[in-house]
């Protein structure tokens, strides 16, 4: 069958020039810009480490830390009013209740970026780097819709769901996404769900961990492929699919391996792509977002114009954040030398 590898989408370019004001010019050598992000997942780690570097060379003193837990992380941001931070970057590790932190923050007048992971019920946030988390749900659903051919009608095949966190937005987003693309094929019997767990609130997978995924694939296969093939895992990054992989074996499932989708690229999962045991994952370049992150760091400090690409879609419950919608890239055996 004839494969396709998606180069996401042209976004409709909704093109802004916001004018942050209060901050007079002067020379970043001056300027502390405190990034904190979550612990414990490469891909977090690495895009830390470059976007602390990047800000180096322009000047700026930078304290990057990784939080485990949400009071951690609000400490953290506590400790960054303490020390007088010209600007905070936060990828949260719970968006439902770094709020209240950030929030002490803004009344200190440290403005605040999202980085990836929008906090939710504030009004603390200046802009939001991030990738088109609806997009990449469709993406993924389009290459199912594709691959199993099932436009002209083909299946039914089995499919299991592993969604995100729950106390992460862009989980929600990306499940939108998703169901948007595949209820159809749902609802008219080509894709079958014999767990019937098909709502967000019985397919996420709390701190996208591989555990949590884990456990959870091993009493799907329990109670529902013992003697029946699974043939598509949904799963929405990479840390959730090595769980699934890892609750597979564990269950000691022998039917045709399933196709398994992804999201981050870590070195790990490129290595599963090319060795047949993940279909595919997402590059979401830590370059890209962190460029367009330091125009915002720069724009908050400096009082200058920013072009940002999004001022609908990203509602926090309290405001709608403008934001920077980055594209990322679907990565496959047809295409996985790009990434090497």
């Amino acid at each position: 069958m004839k494969k396709i590898f998606i180069i996401f989408f042209i976004l409709a370019v909704v093109t802004g020039s916001f004018f942050i004001g209060g901050c007079s010019k002067s020379s970043n050598s001056d300027k502390k810009v405190d990034i904190f992000f979550p612990a414990g997942m490469e891909r977090w780690e690495k895009s830390g480490q470059q976007f602390k570097t990047e800000l180096e060379k322009q000047g700026f003193k930078v304290n990057l830390l990784f939080a485990k837990t949400a009071d951690e992380q609000s400490k953290q941001v506590e400790n960054a009013i303490k020390d007088k931070a010209n600007c905070v970057v936060i990828g949260a590790v719970d968006s439902k209740t770094i709020g209240k932190a950030l929030e002490k923050a803004k009344k200190n007048n440290i403005p605040i970026i999202a980085y990836d992971r929008l906090p939710m019920n504030t009004n603390a946030v200046s802009y939001y780097a991030t990738f088109d988390n609806e997009g990449i749900g469709i993406a993924m659903g389009k290459y199912i819709v594709n691959k199993y051919n099932l436009k002209s009608g083909a299946g039914p095949y089995t499919i299991e769901f592993f969604q995100g966190a729950d106390d992460d937005n862009n989980a929600h987003i990306i499940n939108k996404g998703v169901m948007s693309v595949l209820k159809p094929y749902m609802d008219d019997g080509q894709l079958v769900v014999p767990s019937g767990q098909i709502d967000f609130k019985a397919t996420n997978t709390p701190e996208w961990s591989p555990q949590n995924a884990a456990k959870r694939m091993e009493k799907l296969v329990a109670q529902y492929y013992g003697t029946r093939n699974l043939d598509i895992v949904l799963s929405a990054s990479d840390s959730v699919t090595d769980g699934v992989i890892q609750g597979l074996m564990n269950a000691g499932y022998s039917g045709s391996w399933p196709f398994i989708t992804g999201q981050d690229a870590t070195k790990k999962n490129l290595a599963y792509v090319e060795q047949g045991k993940q279909g595919f994952t997402i590059l979401k370049s830590a370059d890209l977002i962190n460029s367009k992150c330091i125009r915002m760091v720069k724009a908050v400090i400096d009082g200058s114009q920013l072009e940002i690409n999004d001022v609908k879609t990203y509602n926090n419950g309290v405001i709608t954040v403008p934001s920077y919608l980055c594209i990322p890239l679907i990565i496959d055996k047809n295409n996985i030398a790009q990434v090497h």
